[in-house]
């Protein structure tokens, strides 16, 4: 009898072990579904929806560019001013005529080279913008997209002269607008 009370009490100890294991494998914490969830492409790795900061257009609502033909900037000379000449620390040669302005932007302060176009100012690089270029829509900003700058500097004066920068719209890449000429102003 004592024997068969052991087995009673060790099969009891044994589903109550067993009760246990199972509630604790039911109560773990799960890890999140993996499957399709909406999410960013960047996020979601390879699938996902297309990039957050560059959307897709769908249904019958489209971008349209107000903008539609190629121009050509003529800078300098006649009715150009420049409204701030730069100190020996400027940042920025900017012209102005009537309502269109032409800005050149450095990374550093301005020095006699020859700098590329780049969308960012740095070492041999700066940016143009443009902004109511004419033939074009009141209101947009052009930003060169090529070209070179030559700036020279000298006691009196400083003079950056560029042939054929092409400048697009940050949303869209046609038409250009071709700025020539020079930014010069006396010291």
């Amino acid at each position: 009898m004592k024997n068969n009370t052991l087995h009673t009490a060790y099969f009891k100890l044994f589903g109550l072990v067993l009760l246990f294991s199972l509630l604790l494998v039911a109560c773990e914490k799960k890890e999140p579904f993996n499957g399709v969830a909406p999410d960013y492409k960047q996020n979601a790795g390879t699938g996902g929806n297309p990039n957050q900061n560059n959307p897709t257009v769908t249904g019958t609502t489209t971008l349209s560019n107000p903008a539609t033909e190629n121009s050509s900037l003529p800078v300098g000379g006649s009715g150009w001013s420049n409204p701030t000449c730069p100190s020996t620390n400027s940042l920025a040669l900017k012209g102005i005529n009537g309502e269109t302005q032409v800005t050149l932007s450095f990374a550093g302060t301005i020095t006699s080279d020859t700098f590329n176009i780049a969308s960012v100012p740095g070492p041999k690089m700066c940016a143009m913008t443009v902004i109511n270029a004419p033939n074009q829509p009141a209101g947009i900003t052009w930003l060169g997209k090529s070209g070179k700058v030559i700036v020279n500097i000298t006691s009196t004066a400083i003079n950056a002269t560029f042939n054929a920068i092409q400048c697009t719209q940050p949303t869209f890449i046609y038409p250009v607008v071709s700025v020539s000429g020079t930014l010069s102003c006396s010291q």
